[in-house]
């Protein structure tokens, strides 16, 4: 068996101490060899969507990095992207695949959809979960996947549209994202539908040839970009509503329920685009909104459209304006409610507050109480805490309320 001897000296004297260690033995390391896909792709040459089964052979490596037959463990599995792991190391793993003599031949892993961009799968021998959960001593990880990069759907869409925590988490939440395409390829754009002093929202939309308006957009198509003073493009031009984004990328959390990209970096121009495109006619139709919209999460017609349409614009038509005079939520906050069900609305708890300081709407809503808004468009927010929800619209501006 090997030994390392240490020789402590001082000067040209010898003093004489001496430590003796085991060299360290066992299994070292685990081999991962990728059996299908037969590639990981490259960054030019992405892995389909579909191609989320990885098979791999796993095989456990001493000290002289030969097989390890003694080795009996169970392997968890995680994957890489975007910058964090997933799930974190005390969750369930994606699998768990049990080594015998060393080896595993053929393990399947099926990876979800939220998997993208540059990834690479991480293999350990931890135990236990949450605060029980034990680190790994043995680690492998596999040849790099080449998924595609997220679109801004990837971004907003839930897990699952009617599981409990579908109105205040999506997959990416504290990934690093940079969006640099339309999900609709080259008729498709990323346009700044708003902008606010802390930041802006576009939507991906769905043009005619060449990017001809008009434009449409649909579920989850829509982002908020949080830019902490006034959004500004990579040389410092002050966006405008109807510019074309080339490229955002930021890290992605959740914001009492509003999905935000956060500490961003903004592009109008690229190599291939070096002139701003700038059409105000891009901008999607807003959402017509429903107050069925306010029924349960549970029903698709119900809460989860607010879900479905948050950072867009919608459209509200002929809804009541609630007693602003005595609503301590305008005076501290400045947002003033509005009943949709209209005249036979009791201002009760389904109702949108409306926020419109910062803009040329200048009318007082405490003047409004009782009158009927034939239409009012804004970008929606959400402000969702456990089961206490408010829904915000942001008028962009007096033309997007008529009196």
């Amino acid at each position: 068996m090997k030994r390392i001897i240490y020789v402590a000296t001082l000067g040209s004297a010898l003093l004489g101490c001496v430590e003796e260690r085991d060299a360290v033995t066992g299994t070292q390391s685990i081999k991962i060899d990728l059996v299908a896909p037969t590639s990981g792709g490259e960054i030019n040459n992405r892995l389909p969507d579909t191609a989320r089964s990885v098979t791999v052979n796993l095989t456990a490596l001493d000290e002289n990095a030969e097989v390890d037959a003694s080795f009996d463990q169970t392997i968890r599995v995680y994957a890489q992207f975007l910058g964090t792991l997933t799930p974190q190391l005390d969750q369930m793993p994606l699998a768990q695949i049990p080594m015998s003599g060393g080896m595993a031949a053929n393990a399947m892993i099926t990876l979800p959809d939220s998997v993208l961009g540059q990834t690479t799968l991480w293999f350990d021998n931890g135990s236990g979960l949450g605060p029980d959960y034990q680190h790994g001593a043995v680690t492998g990880i596999s040849p790099t996947l080449w998924y595609r990069d997220p679109f801004v759907r990837d971004i907003q869409t839930p897990r699952d549209e009617m599981a409990v925590d579908a109105l205040s988490i999506t997959p990416l939440t504290d990934k690093q994202v940079t969006v640099d395409e339309s999900r609709n390829g080259a008729t498709g754009r990323l346009v700044v539908t708003s902008v606010f002093a802390q930041g802006y929202t576009l939507s991906d939309v769905s043009c005619g040839p060449g990017g001809a308006p008009p434009c449409t957009a649909d579920s989850y198509d829509h982002a908020m970009v949080f830019t902490f003073s006034a959004p500004r493009d990579e040389s410092g031009r002050p966006l405008e509503i109807g510019d074309t984004v080339r490229r955002f990328n930021g890290g992605v959390s959740e914001f009492n329920g509003l999905t935000e990209i956060g500490f961003p970096r903004t592009f109008v121009t690229d190599a291939n685009n070096p002139t701003l495109e700038h059409d105000p006619a891009r901008l999607p139709a807003p959402v017509l909104f429903d107050t069925a919209w306010f029924g349960p999460l549970s029903n698709p017609a119900g809460r989860i459209n607010f879900e479905r349409n948050e950072a867009g614009a919608i459209e509200i038509r002929g809804a009541k304006v609630c007693d602003v005079a005595n609503d301590p939520n305008y005076a501290t906050y400045k947002q003033w409610k509005i009943d949709p069900a209209g005249a036979s609305g009791t201002c009760g708890s389904n109702t949108l507050s409306l926020i419109t300081a910062g803009t040329d709407f200048t009318t007082d809503p405490v003047t409004l109480k009782d009158r009927i808004l034939p239409r009012v468009v804004g970008i929606l927010r959400p402000v969702n805490i456990g089961s206490f929800n408010v829904w915000i619209v942001y008028p962009r501006g007096s033309s997007d309320i008529d009196l």
